[in-house]
């Protein structure tokens, strides 16, 4: 079955269902072999930004899932490993990126666990 709903405008998603289809707008992972340093630096941003904000002084350490989002721009939702101190924890961040505007903006960055 396809199921088609056309926009009329750009914030508006498309959505197309069918099998072996995708459904634009939705939340789609990144591949975890495709090394993308622009998601490295996206997640570096983010623990950067949240450490501003919040006064404190995580220290980045690694990228461990990285998902995107077709919205009025990319939501990158990243999933992170930083250093609190001796303690390594792990965040989800989401990162609004317009590059037509040149704007990258933290949106939420949450404590998933302790490791």
């Amino acid at each position: 079955m396809r199921l088609i709903y056309e926009a009329n405008t750009i914030k508006e998603a498309i959505m197309t269902d069918q099998q072996g289809g995708t459904v634009l707008g939705g939340v789609r992972d990144v591949d975890p072999n495709a090394n993308d340093l622009q998601v490295e630096s996206l997640a570096r941003f983010a623990v950067d930004e949240h450490n501003k904000k919040e006064n404190v002084s995580l220290e980045y350490r690694r990228l461990i899932g990285a998902k995107t989002q077709v919205v009025a721009g990319t939501m990158h939702h990243l999933t992170v490993e930083v250093a609190d101190g001796e303690k390594k924890k792990v965040y989800e961040a989401k990162v609004l990126e317009k590059a037509w505007e040149n704007l990258k903006k933290l949106e939420s960055f949450n404590h998933l666990h302790d490791v």
